[in-house]
């Protein structure tokens, strides 16, 4: 049940995500993730970390917005066995990547003591109010025109590094958090330097190469892992890198054999006309939401001694539950109001104010409503929130799955007569349905933890065989994956891309 919960809640954040994009976009299925997981795993020593482990799964997928795979996808859609093939394996690191480093961080709220994580408090809200800054003074856009280093998001890495320098030398306390910001930073930027810089690859010319600040990132996320001694958070980023890169190809190939009208989809008209691309972002989600909530619930969850340590965390709880509740909604509902005032679906002006204006101060008072409601939860307890830990996270999974729905459907709903919009919205609000008839069964009864105190991490291994023999079969399923596709259409598909082959794309 478990497992199903997380594939559902990530599959709906990633089809919620295809509407907002980017960074602030994937914060939605990773926060969704983390809350199913911690809500699904019978742990009480989890669900007082229902806010945190939303907030590092909302984190850790956030870092996989800056890739781009548009252009991956087009690939996949040429005619040419190369093309394709090129297509599926850059889309199997992509989304690797995507998934590698969200379970990586999402790790970390439950293997690491609350003590290690109180310690990020100040740092990520230094950092998120520099990016704020840098981003509303236009400083971020100008120096991304100025210095575009093949399109990549250099400022926020450069900027993280130093607020991370900053703050490990004007707070002592804060020091173990600020390498780690300063680690990530690092990684990206040797990640880009080597792979781009030194080496010359580009994986989709002339879009970003993110993807090998990306590659560094990883590599830097698992050798502090490796370091701390966390073979737990080890083993989970290895899992999610393979999911995020099966759920990836998978979606995609779904997609392609819909496009191309193979089999059924052909004889049915029904099936025909629909939008794919978005049934492919929804299975992306599914894939990896199931591979992944089957890692920490089935082979974490009961072997994972407890992490606490007597520290009650409520600064980076606060903090958490003000990334969940007003800065992610923010940063994704405020799109909204571009897309309105652009397609003109709201009046320019009401009253001599702009209307931009008032939904500008709509959101300014109900974002002051949720935040004293977390400031009056913190001081005094609030009388609407639930007593106890598992109530409160139910009720957080709640906010954050519908609110996005609702979100999603505002935006979409002039469209709506389109057939393909209607069905997109329609399974959003069934999955959330199910989602949340999930969750709302689901008791506090029983708690399933079995391990012992001890060591939190030290006694997982590596990958075992099956993870090995699965990295073995990667080439052979994307080979098979590439020549069903090619099977499936004789001619390039609208939108195809070619790198290897020369031939024409379609338009």
């Amino acid at each position: 049940m478990g497992v199903v919960l997380a594939g559902l809640a990530m599959s709906l954040g990633w089809g919620i995500r295809g509407d907002y994009g980017h960074e602030a976009g994937a914060m939605i299925p990773g926060a969704l993730l983390g809350l199913s997981i911690c809500l699904a795993s019978g742990r009480r020593d989890w669900w007082r970390r229902a806010s945190l482990m939303g907030m590092c799964g909302a984190i850790g997928w956030a870092f996989g917005g800056q890739m781009s795979y548009g252009r991956i996808i087009g690939y996949t859609a040429a005619s040419s066995l190369p093309d394709v093939l090129y297509g599926y394996a850059c889309l199997f690191l992509v989304g690797g990547l995507w998934a590698g480093i969200g379970a990586a961080i999402l790790s970390l709220s439950v293997t690491q003591p609350l003590s290690y994580l109180e310690r990020f408090a100040r740092p990520l809200m230094a950092l998120g109010l520099v990016w704020f800054t840098m981003s509303v003074t236009g400083l971020t856009p100008w120096l991304a025109e100025k210095w575009s280093l093949n399109d990549t998001d250099w400022v926020g890495a450069l900027s993280a590094l130093a607020v991370a320098g900053a703050g490990a030398a004007l707070s002592p306390s804060d020091r173990g958090a600020c390498i780690l910001i300063a680690v990530l930073a690092a990684g990206w930027w040797a990640g880009y330097l080597v792979l781009t810089v030194l080496f010359g690859l580009h994986m989709t010319p002339p879009r970003s190469d993110n993807w090998a600040g990306c590659i560094g990132l990883f590599a830097a996320l698992l050798a502090y892992l490796h370091r701390r001694r966390d073979r737990a958070a080890l083993r989970l980023g290895a899992y999610g890198f393979l999911m995020g890169g099966l759920g990836f190809v998978l979606g995609d190939f779904l997609q392609m054999l819909g496009r191309a009208q193979w089999g059924p989809v052909g004889r049915c008209e029904a099936l025909q006309g629909l939008d794919y691309w978005k049934w492919m972002e929804q299975s992306f989600g599914l894939v990896m939401g199931l591979g992944i909530g089957a890692v920490f619930l089935g082979g974490v969850r009961c072997r994972l001694a407890p992490a606490e340590d007597g520290t009650d965390a409520r600064g980076v709880r606060t903090v958490a539950l003000v990334l969940l509740l007003v800065v992610m909604m923010w940063a994704n509902l405020h799109k909204n109001v571009i897309n309105w005032a652009k397609n003109s679906q709201i009046p320019p002006v009401l009253l001599g104010i702009p209307s931009t204006t008032w939904l500008l101060a709509i959101g300014v008072v109900l974002s002051g409503g949720v935040l004293a409601a977390i400031l009056r939860h913190r001081q005094a307890g609030l009388a609407l929130s639930p007593a106890g830990e598992f109530g409160r996270g139910q009720l957080l999974f709640l906010f954050v799955t519908w609110v996005p729905v609702l979100g999603a459907l505002t935006q979409a709903l002039p469209g709506m007569a389109n057939r393909s919009v209607f069905l997109v919205h329609a399974s959003f609000w069934l999955t959330a349905g199910v989602a949340s008839w999930l969750v709302i069964g689901l008791t506090p009864d029983t708690q399933r933890t079995s391990a012992a105190p001890g060591v939190v991490s030290g006694g997982f291994r590596g990958p075992g065989r099956r993870f090995w023999l699965c990295v073995f079969l990667i080439p052979v399923f994307l080979y098979v994956t590439a020549r069903l596709t090619v099977a499936a259409h004789a001619q390039p598909l609208p939108g195809s891309q070619v790198r290897f082959s020369g031939t024409p794309s379609a338009r």
